[in-house]
C-alpha cells in the first residue's frame, strides 16, 4: 500500500495546476473563468484544507480553467452551522459539513454522529458507500438543497483537558467541556455529568488558554493542528463519537453549471474525497502519538463505562426525531 501524506496531497494538487499550464493555456482565459467559493471551519495545515485545494485544482485542471475555486479555510467565511446555511441559500459554493449539524434541519440525519455507533473505520466507510450514503444524498438535496459530493472520515473523537485526568465518565463531573452546536454532542455530554458548552473552533484556543472551558473533544488531528496540546494538560482516547466530514455543493450552485461543469466537479470531488479518506485513517494513529508525547495520555480509558453511560443519547435522539432515527441505525448495524 502506497503511503499517504500530505506532502503527497500537495505535490499532487500542484501537479494539476503544472499540467494546465504546459497546455499552454492562456492566462487569459483563466482571469475570464468562474470563481467558486469553498468554505470550511478547520485550520489552514488540517488535512480536510489540503483535500479543499486538491479539489480545487483537479476542477481547474478538469473544467480547462472554465472553473476555479477558492478557498476559505478556519470560518473566514462562515463557522460550521453557518457554512451549512449559506450552502443552502447559495451564498456560498461549497462547504465541508457533518450530518450532526444537518441534523439541526433534520432530525433524524444525526443518527450518523450517535456514540459507539461505528465499530472502526472501515464499517464507517462501508455504511457511506452503501445505499444508506446514496439515500442520505437524497434527501439532503431534496430537503435542505445540498448535493453531497463526497463523505469523509475524519476519525473517532479523543478528549484534552486542562487539569483532569479523565478515565470514566464521573471524571467529568462538572467540567465545561466545548462541543459542537450539534444536539448530540450538547446530549452525550450532558449523561456525562459535564458542562457541555457549544464554542465556534476558533475561539477554543483562548477559552482554553484563559480558562473559560476546562476541554475539548475533537478527532487527533484536530487537537494537534489546532494546537491544543498547548493549552491543555491531559488526553484521553475515548473515541466516542466517529466524526463525519463531507464535501457538498449547493444544488444552487450546481444547477448553475453546464451538465460537463457539474460532471468535472464530481469527479474531482470523489478523488479529493477518496484520497482525504486514505490520509485520514493512515494519519489518524499518528496524531494520537503527537498528542500522547505532549501530553499525559490515558490510552485506555474504560471505554465499556463510557458506552453504557451514552446508552440513553441514543433514545433521546430517536425520540427528538419522532422515531426516524431507529431505521437507519438498524441499517448501520446490518452493514458488515
Amino acid at each position: 500500500m502506497n503511503t499517504f501524506s500530505r506532502r503527497t496531497f500537495i505535490k499532487a494538487g500542484a501537479a494539476g495546476i503544472a499540467g494546465m499550464t504546459m497546455l499552454g493555456m492562456p492566462h487569459i482565459a483563466r482571469a475570464q473563468g468562474r470563481t467558486l467559493r469553498l468554505s470550511h471551519h478547520l485550520a489552514p495545515d488540517h488535512l480536510v484544507d489540503v483535500a479543499s485545494k486538491r479539489f480545487g485544482a483537479l476542477v481547474a485542471e478538469k473544467t480547462g480553467g472554465a472553473l476555479s475555486v477558492e478557498v476559505f479555510p478556519a470560518g473566514q467565511l462562515a463557522g460550521l452551522r453557518q457554512g451549512a446555511e449559506a450552502a443552502q441559500i447559495g451564498t456560498v459554493d461549497f462547504v465541508w459539513t457533518d450530518f450532526g449539524t444537518l441534523a439541526n434541519w433534520i432530525k433524524p440525519m444525526g443518527f450518523i454522529s450517535l456514540p459507539f455507533l461505528f465499530r472502526d473505520e472501515a464499517h464507517a466507510l462501508a455504511v457511506f458507500k452503501s445505499e444508506i450514503g446514496a439515500d442520505l444524498g437524497t434527501e439532503m438535496r431534496d430537503t435542505l438543497s445540498l448535493e453531497a459530493l463526497g463523505y469523509g472520515i475524519a476519525g473517532f473523537r479523543v478528549m484534552a483537558t486542562r487539569e483532569r485526568a479523565i478515565n470514566e465518565p464521573a471524571d467529568l463531573a462538572g467540567l465545561k467541556v466545548r462541543v459542537p452546536e450539534v444536539p448530540v454532542y450538547i446530549s452525550a455530554f450532558n449523561k456525562l455529568g459535564a458542562n457541555p458548552t457549544p464554542m465556534a473552533w476558533g475561539e477554543v484556543y483562548t477559552a482554553l488558554q484563559t480558562g473559560v472551558i476546562d476541554g475539548v473533544e475533537n478527532p487527533s488531528e484536530g487537537l494537534f493542528v489546532g494546537k491544543i496540546q498547548e493549552v491543555t494538560g491531559h488526553a484521553s482516547r475515548t473515541n466516542h463519537i466517529m466524526t463525519d466530514v463531507n464535501l457538498v455543493a449547493s444544488a444552487m450552485a450546481m444547477d448553475g453549471l453546464s451538465a460537463e461543469e457539474q460532471a468535472a466537479v464530481r469527479e474531482a470531488a470523489t478523488i479529493a474525497v477518496d484520497e482525504f479518506n486514505t490520509g485520514s485513517i493512515e494519519n489518524g494513529g499518528k496524531f494520537w502519538d503527537e498528542l500522547a508525547a505532549a501530553l499525559q495520555a490515558n490510552a485506555e480509558p474504560d471505554r465499556d463505562a463510557f458506552r453504557e453511560a451514552l446508552v440513553p443519547v441514543w433514545e433521546e435522539m430517536d425520540a427528538a426525531a419522532d422515531g426516524d432515527m431507529r431505521a437507519w441505525i438498524d441499517r448501520v448495524q446490518a452493514v458488515s
